[in-house]
């Protein structure tokens, strides 16, 4: 590892620039790549829809990626080609230069730019703004996306009430957080009826709402709030 080193563990990295051949590969409208390399070992590895899991080491100035394996969200081509592309260039071992808080990966005629996600995105805060609901953790390692046509997002107010949207009917709770386990006071929902799309977003969310102990995460504008292997993803707009 070149210039000011520093360690890779535990820390997480999002996109600055993509070159092939010299000249700006474009990433899909919206997106980015991000890389999060875990002080186990573990990396996983996201271009704007699925992430991308596997193993990570140091052989000298070479990333040595094992595994690959993918969560299965729906994407459309674009997407889905970017997946591809980002798994096919980890798995080549491009070559690491860390100098303090910017990440170079290289392979080829492939230079990956990334900056530490700490830095170019600083944690928002839970409190203060609405978090739109956007990808649903399902048994085991299952994620999908929120069915089409369907909306949901919950709202942490300062003084302590949750407003939520659950995509049909809407509700209000309370919440309070010790260390990284929020609490959800019991949360009062209208009785409209709700079928297709937004009923079943709504069952699942209101199904982790109701969970007795709830975990959550913040990364960047990213929420995840957990209940044993059942969550939320969602993102603040």
């Amino acid at each position: 590892m070149a210039d000011g080193g520093g360690s890779l563990d535990d820390r997480a990295f999002v996109s600055t620039s993509v070159e092939e051949g010299g000249s700006p590969r474009p990433l899909v409208e919206g997106t980015d790549i991000r890389l999060t390399f875990g002080g186990d070992g573990n990396l996983s590895a996201r271009a704007g829809c699925n992430t991308i899991l596997g193993t990570w080491r140091l052989d000298g100035d070479t990333l040595a990626f094992g595994g690959g394996g993918m969560t299965e969200m729906g994407c459309d081509e674009a997407l889905h080609e970017q997946d591809q592309w980002l798994l096919g260039f980890l798995e080549t071992g491009p070559t690491v230069q860390l100098s303090d808080d910017e990440l170079v990966l290289t392979s080829g005629d492939t230079v990956l730019r990334l900056l530490d996600r700490e830095v170019a995105e600083p944690d928002r805060a839970l409190a203060g703004a609405t978090w739109q609901v956007e990808s649903l953790y399902l048994s085991g390692d299952a994620v999908s996306s929120v069915p089409a046509g369907a909306t949901a997002s919950l709202t942490f107010e300062e003084d302590g009430t949750l407003l939520v949207d659950g995509g049909c009917n809407r509700g209000r709770g309370t919440w309070v957080v010790e260390g990284d386990t929020l609490q959800i006071g019991p949360v009062a929902m209208t009785r409209k009826f709700c079928d297709g799309a937004p009923g079943e977003l709504e069952a699942h969310v209101v199904q982790v709402l109701s969970a007795e102990s709830l975990t959550y995460s913040i990364d960047a504008a990213t929420l995840t709030i957990m209940a044993d292997e059942v969550g939320l993803g969602l993102r603040q707009p």
